[in-house]
Parts: C-alpha cells; sequence; structure tokens
C-alpha cells in the first residue's frame, strides 16, 4: 500500500513525528489506503500537498509579553498586540530552527590561523627578469567560511488555522517583560513563558518533539522547509486526535 520495503515502512509509521507515507492522485485512494492505515491502529492524516507547502504568511513575531490572571497578551516591536483568553490556545509547539550561513573570508589569514598552505599565484615574470628571484602576481584570494547556528522557538495555534498566531524566537524577545520570573538564559526563560502558558491553558497540548532534529519525508523539501513541513503536520496530528472540544 506504501509502495515502500517493510524495514522502511517500519520506521516510517514508527516515527516520533507525523510522516508523509505517500503521495496519491486522489483523494478517493488516499482515504482507501487511509482506512487500511487505521484499521491496523495508526492515526493517520490527510491533507492536500499544497497545505504543506504554503508560503508562510507575514507572522507576528512576539517581542514582550504580559500575563494576565487567566489571560496572556504578547507584543510585537511594533505597536501590534496578541491576546490568548481562557480556552482560545489549542497547541504550544517548541522546537529549533537551523540557520545555515555562508560568508566570504580572506584565504591568507584562513591559512595562518589553520596552519593551511595556500597555492601559490601565477609568476610575475617581468619582475622576476629583473630580479633574479621568482615574484608572483598579487592575487586577492578567497575562500568560503560555512556556519550553522541553532536558536528555539515557541509557536502557540489556536483550532482554526496551520499558520501560528504568534511565534516567539529565542534570540529576539524582551524577556525583562517576564519581570521577577526572569532567569539567566535564554532557555530558561522560553521554558518559563512555556510555564505560564500552560498554568493559564491547561487544555493546551505541549509539544516539544521539533527541539530534537528529525528528516522530514517529503520529497524536494529543502533544509529550510523542514520545520515548517513537520509544524504543520504535528499541527494537524493533533487537531485530528483531539476531538471537537480541543482537549488532548
Amino acid at each position: 500500500m506504501l509502495k515502500k520495503d517493510v524495514f522502511a515502512a517500519r520506521i516510517l509509521l514508527n516515527s516520533k513525528i507525523p510522516k508523509v507515507a505517500g503521495h496519491y492522485p486522489d483523494m478517493q485512494t488516499a482515504e482507501s489506503v487511509a482506512q487500511g492505515l487505521r484499521s491496523l491502529g495508526y492515526a493517520v492524516i490527510i491533507c492536500h500537498d499544497s497545505e504543506l507547502r504554503q508560503c508562510s504568511r507575514d507572522r507576528f513575531r512576539a517581542h514582550t509579553i504580559q500575563l494576565g490572571e487567566r489571560d496572556v497578551a504578547f507584543r510585537d516591536k511594533g505597536v501590534q498586540t496578541r491576546t490568548f483568553e481562557e480556552g482560545s490556545l489549542f497547541l504550544i509547539l517548541r522546537g529549533t530552527i537551523r540557520t545555515h550561513t555562508e560568508k566570504q573570508i580572506d584565504a591568507k589569514a584562513t591559512a595562518r590561523n589553520t596552519g593551511k598552505s595556500i597555492m601559490p599565484g601565477n609568476i610575475n615574470l617581468p619582475a622576476t627578469l629583473v630580479t633574479g628571484i621568482p615574484i608572483m602576481k598579487k592575487t586577492k584570494e578567497k575562500a568560503k567560511e560555512e556556519s550553522v547556528r541553532y536558536q528555539d522557538f515557541v509557536r502557540l495555534y489556536d483550532r482554526t488555522s496551520l499558520e501560528p498566531i504568534v511565534e516567539i524566537l529565542q534570540s529576539s524577545f524582551d524577556y525583562s517583560s517576564l519581570g521577577d520570573k526572569k532567569a539567566l538564559s535564554s532557555s530558561q526563560n522560553l521554558s518559563i513563558i512555556i510555564t505560564e502558558l500552560k498554568t493559564r491553558f491547561p487544555l493546551a497540548i505541549l509539544d516539544s518533539r521539533l527541539t530534537e532534529r528529525f528528516r522530514v519525508d517529503v520529497p524536494f523539501a529543502t533544509p529550510d522547509d523542514e520545520v515548517e513541513i513537520n509544524s504543520r503536520l504535528i499541527y494537524l496530528h493533533h487537531r485530528a486526535g483531539s476531538g471537537p472540544s480541543g482537549a488532548a
């Protein structure tokens, strides 16, 4: 049914996060496969490929937080606010974003720092003939330096949309808005925010599986797509299994 060997199918179906099991030409075929998987006890999501790959709209990125007794308000760096009132928060998703950057650097400086040799440039023939010793042409040698940076995020969802209502990035949040609850590290402060949210919204689902590193089994997905696709799969999984009331 999944057009995969038995070992690949076992790994796929027992993954810690929802995975794309297959692509089918129409909804009727997909539903037929889904019924077979459900009969084996698996929770199955059916969605259009475009839902997973749709471009995200401009997200509300929170900069500060205001904690009420039964509600929580977030403000961005401008004047916009988002407020979660009692019962409105469905999913708290914590994960890790991987940012890959490249920059041009001076290859000679790199060689001095790393001890690696640099291949000489072309010989400057006129200068060599005059001096009698080999003179090299001056060349500007460049090298690429690659780096990978990881930072955590928290995304907050209601039951109406695949897109988060609020996103908090570890590196761009003003934790002083936590007041006396503020801790020393940004990672601890994210955990404090989550704890405060769970205190006020006990029925909200907390999922932190995306703090681990997973591959996403979707053809043609780029590394930048992985977090987005996995976030949507996890949201759809919880929405399908939570029932109409939103309780976990």
